[in-house]
């Protein structure tokens, strides 16, 4: 994979929140599967898990400022809505598909 352009403290931020999620999605135990590949434009990051997927209901909001599924005190509902700031301030689109036992963000971020 290529060098690409980018502000690394804030992709840093991106996998955290991905890499932290997945893991409280899967109650710390499962399989995480964190991917990296490219396209003639794109390197492509992937974090999967193989926690309690994402309600279909809840897909569409998951990036909105706020919406958590999560108890009280245990997430502010920020996380992905950061990500999804960042990785377009990179030129980039974040995607998530998912169903019980299987979830994946995937960023693409540009090379150029």
């Amino acid at each position: 994979i290529p060098p690409i352009p980018c502000y690394p403290d804030e992709l840093n931020q991106v996998w955290t929140n991905l890499i932290h999620n997945a893991l409280q999605a899967m109650d710390h135990k499962g399989r995480m599967e964190i991917t990296a590949d490219q396209t003639d434009t794109h390197v492509i990051v992937s974090v999967t898990d193989s926690g309690c997927g994402i309600p279909k209901e809840n897909l569409e909001r998951i990036f909105n400022a706020f919406f958590t599924t999560k108890a009280r005190g245990q997430g502010s509902g920020l996380g992905l809505g950061i990500c999804k700031k960042i990785v377009e301030k990179h030129n980039g689109t974040i995607t998530v598909e998912s169903e019980v036992g299987r979830t994946v963000f995937r960023v693409a971020l540009g090379k150029y």
